[in-house]
């Protein structure tokens, strides 16, 4: 009976020989051929030939609808509210009186200072003509007028407040809110009502730092609205000064609503045009990575050479993506690009003709195409 580790000397020589017979072989016996490779025929591969279209990028941002213009309409004197001439959601012109407060004893007030206004317009007269004869001091004549322009006074402060009774609205809107009721007492600065103007519409969207410098002031956008309308806005202004805790800017789209039927204070979104460029639209499934692990697309040359581009996506759609980086016409392969390598020789089969148009129907009349851009 053999020793144990006589048997294990064995069969570790066994195992040692056994792997270096492997080591031996040439590079070729161990290396993996491809079935073209191992029958020596070329790999067929399919191609599709496209030309590159005009892509018009365009940056997609969500917002808030704001108005155009919004006050708190405050009263400038205390008093009673003797008519309230609106109502809440009236739309109204500007300088249409919305209310009108008691005038109280102001007219006895102004009828008493004009009357006292007239006497001291006579005495000053009287004064001036006896300085003329010398028979009146120069002090006398300075305290007649200044009599004089303190009744003016009291008659202006008077007409003042009378013009202050009734409250007027500022601009051509709509009453949000009323916060009186007729018979009420008002204190002087006291709220009457929230006013609104929501011609036009103000659509307030954040754009991130890294897209500001993509838009323009006066570029057409175009505006979603939550309530299921669409209309073309305009970028009125981008603030200058990002905000300290988003870094955002401040996009301000101004939108026409002149028949008023889209509120404020809806959420909507905005779509801004940034750029224009040209681009391939190709399936994801043809996308290809290089040994440095670039990403790219694999094309077949004039002489059914495999070549590589590498390419950078512009956009993702529902059905395939947008990249930037083949020439103006390519021989793109859409079958059998996983099993060749650039600067091999293939056999190529071309797609029907149906399946060779490109996205026709997303194209407008001029060959263009917009893409969105994910801010």
């Amino acid at each position: 009976m053999k020793k144990p580790y006589v048997i294990a000397i064995a069969m570790s020589a066994v195992i040692v020989v056994w792997m270096a017979s492997g080591l031996l072989r040439s590079p070729k016996e161990n290396s993996v051929k491809t079935p073209a490779e191992q029958s020596g025929q070329r790999m067929l591969v399919q191609v599709q030939t496209q030309i590159a279209q005009s892509v018009k990028l365009k940056l997609t941002v969500q917002g808030d609808v704001e108005p155009n213009r919004e006050v708190t309409i405050r009263s400038d004197i205390a008093g009673r509210i003797n008519e309230l001439l609106a109502k809440e959601g009236q739309r109204l012109d500007a300088g249409v009186v919305l209310m009108r407060l008691d005038t109280q004893d102001r007219q006895i007030r102004l009828a008493r200072e004009k009357a006292l206004l007239q006497s001291r317009q006579k005495a000053y007269q009287r004064v001036q003509a006896l300085a003329k004869e010398n028979f009146q001091s120069e002090s006398a004549i300075e305290e007649a007028f200044a009599a004089l322009k303190s009744a003016e006074a009291s008659v202006a402060q008077i007409e003042l407040e009378i013009s202050q009774l009734s409250i007027k609205a500022p601009f051509a809107g709509v009453i949000d809110a009323s916060m009186v009721e007729e018979g009420g007492y008002v204190a002087a600065n006291a709220e009457i009502a929230r006013f609104v103007d929501n011609n036009p519409l103000v659509v307030v969207v954040p754009v991130a730092q890294q897209n500001v410098q993509q838009i323009e002031s006066g570029t057409e956008a175009l505006v979603r609205f939550a309530t299921g309308e669409e209309k073309t806005g305009r970028l009125r202004y981008i603030s200058p000064l990002a905000n300290a805790n988003t870094r955002t800017f401040r996009a301000e789209i101004e939108v026409e609503n002149p028949d008023h039927l889209i509120p404020a204070g809806i959420s909507a979104e905005v779509e801004i045009p940034t750029s224009e460029v040209t681009g391939h639209f190709v399936s994801p499934a043809i996308l290809s990575l290089d040994e440095s692990g670039v990403i790219g697309v694999k094309t077949v040359t004039n002489d059914n050479i495999v070549d590589f581009y590498p390419v950078s996506i512009l956009q993702a759609a529902t059905d395939g993506v947008w990249v930037e980086g083949l020439p103006e016409t390519a021989r793109i392969i859409t079958v059998g690009q996983g099993f060749v390598e650039k600067g091999a020789e293939v056999e190529i089969r071309y797609k029907s003709a149906e399946a060779n148009s490109t996205r026709q129907d997303d194209t407008d009349t001029d060959g263009e195409v917009e893409v969105e851009v994910t801010p």
